[in-house]
């Protein structure tokens, strides 16, 4: 929990058997005419999952809780972000690009199980995507569960990325030659196709399963 004075918020969180526990720290604003846009951001809190039931993958099991005021003045393209999941959460649908922080300086290949979902303190969605700078097949050392969401009050942006995997992908973003022919002849299809496939997969079938995840962010609060 951040100390008494730091205006960040306190969390609380139900892991369930997801993990065997959590740490929330206060992450320093990184600001600097040198700084990538994507690595500019104001003070946040991380909660970072230990013992999370996926060790080995790219990305480090994480929730990030963005102060909406602060991080609007100094990432333009968070407060793209923003903007996006405000009109969302007004009118739920589905759109090409699904907002998504942290910003990564990759591309949002595709998502999938696409639901919306209130926790604790206010509303938001989640979805499963993959980002890549290039070709690659979709796969489970870079496969993720998203959550994006804003508290009621609008003061905070909370945002997970939490490791799933899948028993028909791949390990990992080799190209084996054992791709689907439209791998090669039409990589859009082969995106397409293999996101429409994993959205017919049943939650439990996932590793963590989706409902176990549903819940723990459900259960997020912030005060």
């Amino acid at each position: 929990m951040p100390p008494p004075d730091s205006g960040l918020p306190t969390v609380s969180l139900d892991a369930g058997s997801l993990a065997s526990g959590y740490q929330a720290e206060t992450v320093p604003a990184a600001f600097g005419g040198d700084l990538p846009y994507w690595e500019v951001l104001p003070e946040y809190t991380r909660v970072t999952l230990q013992g999370y039931a996926i060790s080995d993958h790219l990305h480090e099991p994480a929730i990030y809780i963005y102060p909406v005021r602060e991080l609007e003045k100094v990432n333009e393209g968070a407060r793209t972000v923003v903007s996006s999941l405000q009109s969302l959460l007004q009118s739920p649908q589905e759109i090409p690009n699904m907002p998504f922080l942290p910003l990564f300086n990759a591309g949002q290949m595709m998502h999938t199980h696409l639901q919306y979902l209130d926790f604790q303190s206010g509303q938001g969605l989640r979805y499963l995507t993959m980002f890549s700078q290039g070709i690659v097949p979709i796969n489970n050392d870079e496969l993720i569960y998203t959550y994006q969401g804003l508290t009621s009050d609008g003061k905070y942006y909370v945002a997970a990325v939490l490791p799933v995997t899948h028993t028909s992908l791949p390990a990992d973003g080799s190209v084996t030659g054992s791709e689907p022919p439209e791998f090669v002849s039409d990589y859009a299809a082969y995106v397409a196709n293999t996101a429409a496939s994993l959205n017919t997969q049943a939650a439990n079938t996932f590793t963590p399963d989706l409902t176990q995840l549903d819940a723990m962010m459900s259960s997020l609060e912030i005060k």
